[in-house]
């Protein structure tokens, strides 16, 4: 009898084992729940992503803008005005066609009638990466030397 039992138990330890063997992986509930998780994440972190390209691809028109105010400035305490004052004027190249566009921006400078401000803007090149982008309504007043800071819009070709 003793043999026999043996023999079962035997029997029984080796389809447990084997029984282990099939039972490796993960269940549907689990994969269902890392599913679930994955998709929380990416919901909350896209936009956040998204928002940092935009932030990032526009700073480098925010620093030639910034520069071109710099350059306005002085002009100013040069001339004492801004007639007739144009974009090459203030450190932007002019391209081919006479536009002042590099990198897919174009800048703008447009001085008051009065001689006594000049705006400075830049828009993002319609059908690149930085459509829809722009900054508008960077000036600086010459008589006072207050320079308004840039407005991001992100709209401007719309």
């Amino acid at each position: 009898m003793s043999i026999l039992n043996n023999r079962f138990q035997l029997a029984l330890l080796k389809r447990k084992r084997s029984g282990n063997a099939l039972q490796k992986g993960f269940t549907l509930v689990e994969l269902m729940i890392v599913i679930v998780i994955v998709g929380i994440l990416s919901a909350v972190a896209l936009p956040n992503f998204l928002g940092q390209a935009s932030k990032a691809k526009i700073t480098e028109p925010l620093g030639k803008v910034s520069a071109g105010l710099k350059q306005a400035q002085s002009l100013w305490v040069e001339t004492g005005t801004f007639t007739g004052v144009t974009c090459a004027d203030i450190g932007f190249t002019a391209d081919a066609n006479g536009a002042y566009t590099e990198n897919n921006w174009t800048y703008t400078c447009t001085p008051a009638a009065n001689g006594d401000s000049i705006v400075l803007a830049a828009t993002g090149v319609a059908d690149s990466a930085n459509d829809n982008l722009g900054l508008s309504a960077c000036s600086i007043d010459g008589p006072t030397g207050v320079i308004t800071p840039c407005t991001k819009d992100t709209n401007a070709s719309s």
